[in-house]
């Protein structure tokens, strides 16, 4: 099963995010790292595909061994019927892409990689590499429900890749296809020749280098969604309480007279409302997780208590 691992400071996976801003990964290190039972469950799912990696696509098992191992990591508290699901049509991904080849593929499930060329000390671990002919492929699965992930223009996938082409250069040629399997709608993916995806990391050497050192400026959005300080940051803050701003999507009907129907939201204000409110709505909630946490750790947040809700 895999154990957990020391992440590097510009990991992969947390590419989306250092690439828009620059000052996250060192305002991160003041926070301490954790984990959630969706990350232990996501680690657990990952284990079950792994072994059912080896035990198809290699001889490095036998059947009681595989059978043995399987039965547990079923054992563990935190397993669902739905991983045995979900790893099924991974590995069903997986075959129909081997089956692509014109001959049998070489397959590397788990895969340590090192991108430490155009990231500072970058390096991380490749859910499946299989490499047959002039082709080599980069899957990386995703058990979480939450928002969809696409291969296309996808960094962390792109930084496996310039690893994986690192790691087999020797033995390979020409093309790479990027593959995001999903549990629920159809894997993305994306193809792209050596020359592109070096040039693309060379583009990206600037900014990790940037990142590395703390340098530049902090940019909220999106991508703040797994950042370990995400609560705390001040341009955040600064970001969702600029109010003013919907001041100008508000329809303003001062200089006419009160007549029925004024005043009114159309339908269309009010989606636009909804889209810019989306992160402010996010922001609260991160803030009042992280002040709860904080109560429950003896910690004090001025006007604020934690109550017991019914159960």
């Amino acid at each position: 099963m895999p154990t957990p691992e020391k992440h590097a400071l510009l990991s992969a996976s947390s590419a989306a995010r250092w690439l828009h801003c620059t000052a996250a990964p060192r305002f991160e290190e003041q926070f301490p790292e954790n984990t959630s039972e969706y990350a232990e469950e996501g680690r657990l799912a990952h284990a079950i595909c792994e072994l059912k990696v080896i035990k198809h696509f290699t001889t490095q098992i036998k059947p009681r061994t595989y059978t043995s191992r399987l039965k547990k990591l079923k054992e563990n508290p935190l397993y669902q019927d739905e991983m045995d699901k979900t790893s099924d049509l991974y590995l069903e991904h997986l075959t129909e892409r081997a089956m692509q080849y014109n001959a049998k593929p070489n397959v590397a499930a788990e895969v340590q990689v090192d991108f430490a060329e155009y990231v500072p000390e970058g390096f991380g671990t490749c859910d499946c590499i299989m490499i047959g002919g002039d082709t080599l492929s980069i899957t990386d699965y995703k058990h979480g429900k939450g928002v969809p992930v696409s291969a296309e223009n996808n960094p962390q996938m792109r930084l496996y890749a310039l690893g994986a082409l690192k790691r087999y250069k020797p033995v390979y040629g020409g093309s790479i296809t990027i593959d995001q399997p999903r549990i629920q709608t159809e894997p993305s993916s994306e193809t792209i020749t050596v020359e592109d995806l070096l040039a693309w990391g060379e583009s990206i050497k600037p900014i990790a280098a940037k990142a590395y050192m703390g340098l530049g400026a902090f940019c909220p959005g999106e991508h703040c969604r797994f950042c370990r300080g995400k609560a705390k940051c001040k341009a955040r803050a600064d970001q969702n309480t600029a109010l003013e701003e919907f001041k100008d999507c508000v329809p303003q009907n001062a200089e006419k007279p009160p007549l029925f129907g004024q005043g009114v939201l159309t339908d269309a204000e009010i989606g636009d409302l909804l889209v810019r409110g989306q992160e402010l709505v996010k922001w609260y909630k991160d803030l009042e997780e992280y002040a709860l946490g904080t109560i429950l750790k003896g910690g004090t947040i001025p006007g604020w208590k934690a109550v017991a809700g019914r159960s």
